[in-house]
């Protein structure tokens, strides 16, 4: 894969990276992170200092690492640790090691497929992360996602219409009469992170859209409920490692989706 475009993709839980990467110095983020290279080897060091030679690999969540990028084309994505499918990566990868191989034959035709959605006359978001979820699932062992009860979706439409206002969730619970644990329990297992982390994700998109829109980050925290710039940039900075102006870099060569 070649070519200056980079690429963006943010879904609750996920945020996915494509396109050039640089050198890091040792850093961590709270995410999981999927690293995949489209072209050669890269070196990242191991939780004992020394470096590994590899082309996949995934990162547990608050992992110091440093990443020698050989300037390749790479596929970052980043997951949040608290949802079902980052704690099943978990379970499966990184209960005795903090930096993990992930399966060379599943990991070349996932960036084969993904290659060929970026190489269309017209990219197809929505085939990206059907993707990215496959692909992901067959890697936690989960099975595919079930049909959303009827309720769950009814509580994500008034989190979406209701976007700038605070919620309760004893609130949220009367409009679809169910106990307060229930709604807890059912959302959770149904859309696979929990209901306040899954409003904090989808404030974190918003700012990222008005980002993008208008590249006022202090516009775009207020937007989107953060009490300020600073509170937004914190946020961003512990969940993915850098800081959200990192984004807008080159911006004249950025794709951004959302979902």
């Amino acid at each position: 894969m070649t070519g200056t475009n980079s690429y963006f993709f943010f879904w609750a839980g996920q945020f996915m990276y494509i396109g050039r990467a640089i050198d890091t110095s040792t850093h961590d983020h709270h995410a999981i992170q999927i690293a995949l290279s489209f072209d050669h080897p890269f070196y990242i060091s191991s939780p004992e200092g020394s470096f590994k030679k590899v082309t996949s690999v995934i990162i547990d969540s608050d992992q110091a690492h440093e990443c020698r990028t050989n300037d390749n084309t790479f596929l970052l994505l980043n997951i949040d640790p608290m949802t079902t499918v980052g704690r099943a990566l978990k379970k499966n990868y990184l209960t005795r090691h903090a930096v993990m191989e992930l399966p060379a034959d599943q990991t070349a035709q996932f960036l084969q497929d993904i290659e060929g959605c970026l190489d269309a006359d017209v990219l197809d978001s929505h085939h990206v992360h059907d993707l990215t979820r496959q692909y992901v699932h067959r890697l936690s062992g989960l099975e595919q996602d079930a049909v959303v009860d009827e309720r769950i979706q009814q509580v994500m439409r008034l989190l979406e219409e209701r976007k700038d206002e605070e919620f309760k969730i004893e609130d949220l619970a009367a409009e679809v009469f169910l106990s307060p644990g229930r709604l807890t329990h059912l959302f959770k297992k149904q859309v696979g992170i929990p209901i306040k982390k899954y409003v904090l994700w989808a404030r974190i998109l918003m700012a990222l859209q008005k980002v993008f829109e208008t590249r006022n980050l202090r516009e775009a925290a207020l937007y989107a409920g953060f009490s300020d710039a600073s509170h937004f940039n914190r946020t961003f900075r512990r969940m993915f490692g850098l800081y959200p102006s990192a984004i807008l870099k080159n911006s004249q060569n950025v794709q951004a989706f959302w979902k």
